[in-house]
């Protein structure tokens, strides 16, 4: 509820919110009820079943009237004027497809940290390349700035054009990974990714009870989300690298992987979180 009202308190004028309940357990929606059913700004969605991040973010773009999409996660509270900033980007560079706020970390121990000011992938190993993580806010430089991206996790702008015409987020990821092959997608089709340093989010992060801190942060918290981590990983390799850098991937940086991200789980006492990573780098090695 606090994301939402975040975002009906920017000064943007014309705007709808579309909340996705990716059939949550809790009471989702008795709450978004309670706290703006009488607001015909707020559309409230709920799947059938739990169906993760690519599935849900679809199933709002069906719903959406507008010819903007900010697609957020509900751990933000987004300032003010992120919208307004965020539509100069896209006025002011005719190619873009894709726009992000710069998030600013607010988790217990990170606190007004920038996540990232561009966001890419190494063609040869897959692993992530990112500008200035976890850059302290107070650094920053005062002159506004729009730095390029091939992707952006947490929240972003789309142009609804550049969503339609690469289809969506790929359901197949399920989830992890499903941002990343979105945002190149939009470049390969043409358009242009941009950070904007004058359109903020504070992103928050939320640890459920009993996730470790240090598995989180690797994205490999849970079975199921580890098995897609690893087979993500490769599946998205396949997609979009050349047939060498596939190679590299596969038959090099994906063994060393496995060896790591194992090491951490046996070091966690977590031996389902190894297997899974496990199983999860033979589907991507085989396509499944």
């Amino acid at each position: 509820c606090a994301c939402v009202r975040s975002v009906l308190e920017t000064n943007y004028p014309a705007l709808e919110v579309i909340v996705v309940d990716d059939c949550s357990p809790d009471d989702t929606g008795a709450q978004i009820a309670a706290a703006f059913g009488n607001d015909p700004r707020v559309k409230y969605l709920r799947n059938a079943k739990n169906s993760f991040q690519a599935v849900s973010r679809n199933n709002g773009r069906k719903a959406a009237k507008g010819q903007y999409l900010l697609i957020l996660d509900d751990d933000n509270i987004v300032h003010p004027d992120i919208l307004t900033e965020l539509l100069k980007v896209f006025a002011d560079h005719p190619r873009a497809g894709l726009v992000a706020p710069m998030a600013i970390h607010q988790r217990k121990g990170r606190e007004n940290t920038i996540w990232s000011l561009g966001s890419d992938f190494s063609r040869w190993t897959s692993r992530p390349k990112d500008f200035k993580p976890n850059w302290p806010l107070a650094e920053l430089p005062e002159t506004p700035l729009v730095y390029p991206t091939t992707y952006y996790p947490n929240g972003f702008m789309v142009t609804a054009e550049a969503f339609d015409r690469v289809g969506g987020f790929d359901e197949r990821y399920e989830q992890i990974f499903e941002e990343s092959d979105f945002g190149w997608l939009i470049m390969e089709a043409g358009y242009e990714g941009f950070i904007s340093t004058t359109a903020r989010t504070d992103h928050y992060g939320f640890l459920e009870p009993g996730c470790v801190p240090e598995l989180r942060q690797l994205g490999i918290e849970k079975s199921r989300r580890t098995y897609c981590f690893a087979r993500n990983r490769l599946r998205f390799a396949r997609k979009h690298f050349t047939f060498l850098q596939i190679l590299s991937v596969m038959f090099v940086f994906a063994p060393l992987s496995a060896i790591y991200y194992c090491t951490v789980a046996f070091r966690n006492r977590r031996p389902d979180i190894a297997w899974a990573y496990l199983r999860g780098t033979l589907s991507g090695m085989i396509g499944l």
